[in-house]
């Protein structure tokens, strides 16, 4: 894929460039090359997702996730397109019920075969063009409301630092937070040397008192990117490097 299919491989380039302008080239092609390595096993574990035996996976869960999935009411779960986010469906459905915020491919039979290897007893998906409404409805329902909040949001966004420059990250979560007044967690599912996976969730700490939804909006949004960019630094090459995620003149 690497030397054969190299769409967005300038992209990938760019953002490491941003992301890390102290390696040299000699590093980023190593980066790089490992990045596609990545989304290879990616792609593979994704086809035979439906038939994945959990049981048989090495799965690393710390007290603090533990103690969150057993929590009955609903919240908010903040996660981006790093390790392998398609994994958490098969996970957070052992443990609840769970709405997933979902992008509706162009092609449809693509996106009926994606789709199908998304369905799981306890999942729900949901269209991002979908109504509010029913995700907030998810949420009432006490239900775990899934959101990938790292895709730049543009001028609908908020903008926050994100390796020292601003990008603009999108008020789902935020706007979710403010109607219900449900936690948010932060969540990400890291694949490890040895093939297991290490799930890890955090809950996030808002101080709602005398902010008005902009100012939640940036300090939610603020602790998500630092916890995000913090797991990059640690994995570079399992991050989608693939989407541009800063403004338009960063790839002029």
């Amino acid at each position: 894929m690497y030397y054969v299919y190299p769409k967005r491989k300038s992209v990938v380039i760019k953002n490491l460039n941003i992301a890390f302008p102290g390696k040299n080239s000699l590093q980023l092609k190593k980066l790089v090359i490992n990045l596609y390595k990545h989304y290879a096993i990616v792609i593979v574990e994704f086809l035979r997702q439906k038939k994945i035996n959990l049981d048989n996976i090495k799965l690393n869960i710390d007290n603090e996730t533990k103690e969150i999935l057993s929590l009955d009411n609903g919240w908010i779960l903040m996660t981006a397109h790093i390790g392998n986010w398609e994994i958490i469906l098969p996970i957070l459905n052992r443990y609840k019920k769970t709405a997933i915020v979902v992008k509706i491919q162009n092609n449809f039979g693509g996106d009926k075969f994606i789709q199908e290897n998304r369905t799981f007893k306890n999942i729900e998906l949901i269209s991002m063009r979908g109504s509010k409404k029913q995700m907030l409805r998810a949420l009432q329902e006490n239900k775990i409301l899934g959101l990938a909040s790292d895709q730049n949001s543009g001028k609908r966004g908020v903008q926050v630092s994100f390796f020292n420059k601003n990008t603009s990250v999108p008020k789902g979560a935020a706007f979710f937070h403010h109607k219900t007044g449900k936690p948010i967690v932060v969540g990400f599912c890291i694949l490890n040397k040895d093939y297991s996976y290490t799930f890890k969730l955090k809950k996030l700490n808002i101080d709602y008192a005398g902010k008005d939804f902009d100012k939640l909006a940036f300090s939610i949004n603020t602790q998500y990117s630092f916890l995000l960019e913090n797991e990059i630094k640690k994995n570079p090459e399992q991050y989608f490097w693939f989407h541009k995620k800063w403004g338009r003149e960063f790839y002029l």
